[in-house]
C-alpha cells in the first residue's frame, strides 16, 4: 500500500501509464525495476497534486469497475509478458482467466457484406460452443458480429444448464470508460460481463486514430491464430496481419468474390500463402483439434426452403450470381426467381452483395 495515501500499488502504476511523455518502454523498464510508488515518486515533484492525481484515477478505476494489473504482477498475462512490445499496464474488466482457453483471433473490416456478417457470427457462435475463445476488437463490421455471434449461443444455451462455453475477449483503443463505436455499448457490457474486455489505456483516453496500430499488436499477441473474414487490401485489419506474422502467429483468411473491394485483402493474404477458411473445421485444425462437426449437426437451425426455392438456392451454391444469370440459368420467369431469392434471404439460405446473389451453405 501507498505510504502516504493507503493506496494500492495498482493505483500508482495507472498513474504512471497516464503521465505526458511516458513511453510504454519507459513504463515497463520503470515498473520492473521498482515499486510502482517509487516509480511515480520519482517521476513527479509537486507532491500535492500527485496524491490528487492518484487518487483520481483509484477511484475512477473503482467506480467504473475496472482492474489494473501491471507487467510486474504475477497475474499479467504469460501471452503478453514475453511479448517483444508488451503493454507495460493493462486495465480490465472480466477475468484474466479467458486468457487461459484455446484463442481465435478474428478481425476485419468494418464495412462487410452480408456474406462476411454471416461467417463472423457464424465462426463465432461455433468458437463459442467449442470451448475457444475469440480475439476481436470491438469495432463496427467483422468484429462486432464475431461478438454478437457468441452472444447468440451464449442466449441459446443459457436456460439449457451448459457447460464451459468460449470467451469473448475484446481489445479496444481507449478507456473502458469511453465505449466505441457507441453502437456497441450492449456488446462492450456483454463482453465484460462474460469475458474480458482489455485495454492498455487508462480511464478518459480517447480512441486516438494512433492508438488502433497499437491496440492490434494486443490482438495478435493474444492470438494462437488469427482469421480475417473480410478486408480490403490496404485495411486496418492488415496492420494486424503484420503484427501476428512478426509473431510467428499463423494468418488465414476466408476467400471471397473478386468482384466485391472488401475481399481484396483476404484473397491477397492468401495469394500469399495465407490458408484459406471455409469452414470453422479449418480453424479446429489449425488448432490441432478434433472438434469437427458431424454431418446433420445442431447447428442448422434455418427452416428448409421448399422445393420451388430449392433449385434456385442450388444455382447458387457454385459462386455468386446475377439475377439475370439466373433466370437464363433456371429458364424461369424472372419476378418468379425474384420471389424465390427474397425468401431464401429472409430464411437466411443466400445473401445479395451489389445484386451477386450467394449461398450460405453451412
Amino acid at each position: 500500500m501507498g505510504q502516504h495515501l493507503g493506496l494500492p500499488m495498482w493505483a500508482f502504476a495507472a498513474a504512471l501509464s497516464q503521465l505526458e511523455g511516458m513511453t510504454p518502454k519507459k513504463l515497463r523498464i520503470a515498473l520492473l525495476h521498482e515499486e510502482p510508488e517509487d516509480a511515480w515518486a520519482r517521476a513527479v515533484c509537486d507532491s500535492t497534486t500527485s496524491d490528487e492525481v492518484v487518487a483520481r484515477i483509484f477511484e475512477c478505476c473503482e467506480h467504473e469497475n475496472i482492474q489494473v494489473v501491471s507487467i510486474a504482477d504475477p497475474l499479467y498475462p504469460r501471452a503478453l509478458r514475453y511479448d517483444p512490445t508488451p503493454p507495460a499496464v493493462l486495465f480490465y474488466r472480466g477475468s484474466l482467466s479467458a486468457l487461459q482457453q484455446r484463442r481465435v483471433g478474428i478481425v476485419g473490416t468494418r464495412s462487410p457484406t452480408p456474406s462476411g456478417v454471416y461467417t463472423a457470427r457464424e465462426f463465432g457462435e461455433q468458437l463459442a460452443a467449442h470451448e475457444i475463445a475469440v480475439v476481436s476488437g470491438l469495432a463496427r463490421g467483422i468484429d462486432g458480429a464475431v461478438h454478437h455471434g457468441m452472444k447468440l449461443h451464449y442466449d441459446d444455451v443459457a436456460h439449457a444448464g451448459h457447460g464451459a462455453l468460449g470467451k469473448p475477449i475484446g481489445v479496444v483503443a481507449c478507456g473502458l470508460d469511453v465505449v466505441y463505436p457507441k453502437s456497441n455499448a450492449g456488446l462492450w457490457e456483454w463482453v465484460g460481463e462474460n469475458g474480458l474486455l482489455l485495454s492498455e489505456y487508462g480511464p478518459g483516453v480517447q480512441p486516438e486514430p494512433y492508438r488502433f496500430p497499437q491496440r492490434n499488436r494486443i490482438i495478435a499477441a493474444l492470438s494462437e491464430v488469427v482469421v480475417v473474414v473480410e478486408s480490403r487490401e490496404s485495411g486496418g485489419s492488415m496492420l494486424t496481419v503484420a503484427e501476428a506474422i512478426r509473431r510467428n502467429i499463423e494468418v488465414f483468411a476466408v476467400p471471397g468474390s473478386p468482384r466485391v473491394a472488401s475481399a481484396g485483402g483476404t484473397n491477397l493474404l492468401i495469394q500469399q500463402g495465407c490458408g484459406p477458411v471455409t469452414s470453422v473445421d479449418d480453424l479446429f485444425a489449425a488448432l490441432a483439434l478434433d472438434h469437427r462437426r458431424e454431418s446433420g449437426s445442431s447447428y442448422e437451425t434455418r427452416v428448409s426452403p421448399d422445393a420451388h426455392d430449392h433449385d434456385v438456392l442450388l444455382a447458387c451454391t457454385d459462386g455468386a450470381v446475377t439475377l439475370d444469370h439466373l433466370v437464363l440459368l433456371l429458364n424461369r420467369p424472372l419476378h418468379d426467381i425474384a420471389v424465390s431469392l427474397g425468401r431464401l434471404e429472409a430464411l437466411g439460405w443466400v445473401v445479395d452483395t451489389n445484386g451477386w446473389w450467394e449461398a450460405l451453405m453451412r
